[in-house]
């Protein structure tokens, strides 16, 4: 399934939701930020090659816009963005990565 990771993540209302770079300064928050952050979290009773395997699908949905993922890499994702955040981004993910 082709997938458009960056786009920005909303608030109920619309709005884009925010976060802050390295500097501290406000940056729209994206379903490709949220996706490469979940991913590249540690989890329990992770082996090396786990790690791996989460590592390359984070270099592969960075250095993108649209990216190609198999029913593997999506159970990945939705795995690790519903450990990890709240619900109003959880949702908004679930449904970009609906099969």
């Amino acid at each position: 399934m082709k997938a458009n990771v960056n786009q920005p993540l909303k608030t109920l209302d619309g709005q884009t939701m925010k976060d802050a770079d390295s500097s501290g300064n406000a940056i729209d928050a994206t379903v490709k930020m949220a996706i490469v952050n979940a991913v590249l979290s540690p989890a329990q009773n992770e082996n090396g090659v786990d790690k791996v395997k989460k590592y390359e699908l984070a270099r592969k949905i960075y250095g993108n816009d649209e990216v190609d993922l198999n029913e593997g890499e999506i159970k990945l994702i939705k795995d690790r963005v519903g450990e990890v955040f709240p619900p109003i981004v959880v949702g908004q993910i679930y449904e970009l990565l609906k099969v």
